[in-house]
């Protein structure tokens, strides 16, 4: 079944959704519902509508939206990366499930994948409408930025960032950096896999467009995805990560801080963007089980 195209506000932001129904679905019933977060630079087309999809098959009503300035979502300047405004995106697609009326407001989840897995754990930690919690290859958007680069290239593009601020004040344009290097032979395996998956026919979409605003980093760099990830105790937390994946030491500091019940499980020889498409089949038996038995 096809999902059905939905807009929702955000802070007087139209956001750009897919909903997806359950085949068996019956006129009165209000099912459980699971909100879906996208990777950093992904759209709702892409991995988060192959979760969500999947999981609807299971009698689960499922949302993968578009954060705003991404995809087909509304908000300007475009592509920024702003973890406080996905987290804000996120409540907000929580709420248009709570009043759906084919949704039970006291059973919804959220899925996270990659960035979207630290903005999933940031927004449950501090609201409580979220019941359970799951991620996917997830990562601190913050930590994954600020930690890839010599302090010294760090301090350059956070000058440049505010830099740009004033400039675009003063009518000038959004200067953007790629997500993506256009050559990523000698780039870190997971720029490798991004290029692999992004890039070509395996997972492009048109609306991904490969770029963010400079002054993105700006907000990146304060950006704790885990700060308050003890908080979301005592509801279910379920992490799943590869054990192949260069970012699976996220996992391990979110389970380490979290508190109970919570539970990283382990895909083996599985690669970051593994778990995007080619082993999604691997985890939803996981997922399933942990959303059936927790909502």
């Amino acid at each position: 079944m096809a999902p059905l195209d939905v807009t929702f506000p955000s802070n007087n932001i139209n956001l750009a959704g897919h909903l997806y129904v359950p085949t068996s679905y019956k006129e009165g019933e209000r099912l459980p519902g699971i909100v879906v977060l996208h990777p950093g630079g992904g759209v709702k087309e892409q991995t988060a509508g192959t979760y969500a999809a999947e999981l609807s098959k299971h009698g689960f009503i499922t949302l993968a939206f578009d954060r705003r300035t991404q995809g087909a979502s509304e908000g300007t300047p475009r592509y920024v990366e702003d973890p406080y405004v996905a987290i804000e995106d996120a409540k907000s697609a929580v709420t248009y499930l709570a009043i759906n009326d084919m949704v039970d407001p006291k059973r919804i989840g959220m899925l996270g994948i990659c960035a979207g897995g630290g903005y999933a754990v940031a927004a449950a930690s501090a609201d409580v409408r979220v019941k359970v919690i799951a991620t996917v290859s997830m990562v601190d958007i913050g930590l994954l930025f600020a930690g890839s680069l010599p302090e010294e290239a760090l301090s350059t593009l956070v000058t440049q960032a505010g830099q740009n601020r004033t400039e675009y004040a003063l009518g000038g344009k959004v200067r953007y950096l790629p997500y993506i290097p256009p050559e990523v032979k000698e780039s870190p395996v997971l720029m490798q896999e991004a290029h692999d998956y992004y890039l070509t026919p395996r997972g492009f979409h048109n609306r991904a467009v490969n770029k963010f605003a400079v002054w993105s980093y700006d907000t990146l760099v304060a950006f704790d995805a885990f700060a308050r990830i003890e908080r979301i105790s005592p509801r279910p937390l379920l992490l799943i990560a590869g054990t192949d994946a260069d970012t699976f030491e996220h996992s391990r500091m979110a389970i380490a801080k979290a508190g109970q019940p919570s539970e990283l499980f382990t895909i083996a020889g599985a690669t970051h963007v593994d778990l995007y498409d080619r082993k999604v089949n691997q985890c939803l038996p996981k997922l399933t089980d942990f959303f059936k038995t927790s909502l």
